[in-house]
């Protein structure tokens, strides 16, 4: 009986305790409407901005600890100054403040690198990869792109990127992030029926 104590008094304070006020219903329907938020972004010609649409009023986005809430007419966020080259990682959460301290969802966004030599003369009807608008040339002074872009047979070695495609990564931590008030859910569940059959167990030893 006394493991069943311990136990007990375990699962009631681990730190990630569930808010009985945030239901996990509440919190699956934040989740979808979450997941219907899309994202764009525009080079300004220094720097990227990125617009996530489809953001419901009972949403909110937190980048770099800045708190941003969508446009009441159209549904959208727009996020200015962001360097290229940068991935980005924008934190849904719901506005209602029962459940606010909770991540409904989480969206990461690649940007590319833009190549500051792309409008140069030398890259007229030039396919060397590195003439390329959206590769990263940060490496080269002018005169060392000039030597190398003019190099014959040698765009093979270098892979540009495009804008046109969005690369999202997904860690375990960020699984966590996402679905931990069902892992913790199903911790609790499984360990109150452990409990419940060592507890029942333990009454027929002798």
């Amino acid at each position: 009986m006394n493991r069943f104590k311990f136990l007990l008094f375990l699962f009631l304070f681990l730190p990630f305790s569930v808010s009985a006020a945030c239901s996990s219903s509440s919190l699956s329907r934040y989740k979808t409407l979450a997941s219907h938020v899309e994202n764009y972004y525009d080079y300004n010609g220094s720097n990227f901005s990125v617009t996530l649409y489809n953001v419901s009023n009972e949403l909110k986005v937190i980048y770099n600890d800045n708190t941003f809430y969508p446009n009441s007419n159209f549904g959208d966020i727009i996020i200015n100054n962001i360097s290229p080259g940068s991935t980005v990682r924008f934190l849904v959460y719901p506005i209602d403040s029962e459940c606010s301290n909770y991540r409904a969802y989480t969206i990461y966004v690649n940007l590319p690198y833009y190549n500051s030599y792309y409008s140069d003369p030398v890259c007229n009807d030039n396919n060397n990869a590195l003439c390329s608008k959206w590769i990263n040339t940060s490496m080269y002074s002018y005169d060392q792109f000039v030597s190398t872009v003019k190099k014959p047979d040698n765009s093979s070695d270098i892979v540009a990127v495009s804008p046109d495609v969005e690369a999202r990564k997904y860690g375990f931590f960020d699984f966590l992030g996402d679905y931990y008030i069902y892992i913790l859910l199903f911790i609790i569940a499984s360990g109150s029926i452990g409990i419940y059959y060592l507890d029942k167990k333990s009454k027929f030893d002798f």
